[in-house]
């Protein structure tokens, strides 16, 4: 083979590496961009599911620990013929109850391990024949948060002459969702009856006390 030829031959060889090099690029830088919100949007969807059996399990582990009811927590007070004149909140133990609802899902969700979720490429890629489908692309998530918890409570007809009385507490997680390249925040809302009873008799006049402030906790 003479010296052009093999100039030439050369020359077509480094064409063909540049070419596959720059299609290597193009479709990294398109994958990167396909993929990066399908990824985010995923992690945040499993962070919001894991965000929420967290919050619901620490509500009842409270409640459970420190033996919670409506007598805990509300002081009904009767005239002499027995009609309830009077629910009032046990404020203190309310605002214990918040802050250590509050500390609670903030401390276990800080203590989640870092979670490995995969996602099938041809989800990433958006083809609907493909969802579901082909390799798994791998990130991890790891979580954060800042919890606002407040107690609120309601009065509604149950009956005849009944009234259903229900305390709830409401919380309100802001979820960092951080991960390798990328970081989301995600809103979870759980409200979550604590305790309730059914007064017989009108709706008293006065329920003291049952203010809705919030707990945060980061």
């Amino acid at each position: 083979m003479s010296n052009s030829r093999r100039y030439n031959y050369r020359k077509k060889i480094l064409r063909l590496i540049f070419v596959l090099l720059l299609i290597s690029l193009v479709g990294l830088i398109f994958f990167e961009i396909r993929a990066k919100p399908v990824i985010i949007e995923m992690a945040v969807a499993q962070s919001e599911n894991i965000a929420s059996a967290i919050i619901e399990n620490a509500i009842v582990t409270i409640l459970y620990e420190n033996d919670i009811t409506y007598s805990s927590l509300v002081d009904v007070e009767k005239d002499k013929d027995g009609r309830v004149v009077t629910v009032k909140a046990d404020t203190i133990k309310m605002n214990m109850l918040k802050s250590k609802i509050g500390a609670e899902i903030s401390n276990d969700i800080l203590e989640t391990d870092s979670r490995e979720i995969s996602i099938p490429l041809g989800t990433i890629i958006g083809i609907s024949a493909l969802s579901g489908k082909g390799p798994k692309i791998k990130t991890t998530v790891t979580l954060a948060s800042n919890v606002t918890s407040t107690i609120n409570n309601s009065f509604t007809s149950s009956g005849i002459n009944q009234t259903l009385h229900e305390i709830y507490v409401n919380v309100n997680a802001t979820i960092y969702v951080i991960m390798p390249k990328n970081s989301a925040t995600a809103e979870v809302d759980s409200n979550y009856c604590i305790a309730q009873t059914v007064i017989i008799g009108t709706v008293p006049e006065t329920f003291a006390d049952f203010q809705n402030k919030g707990e945060q906790n980061e």
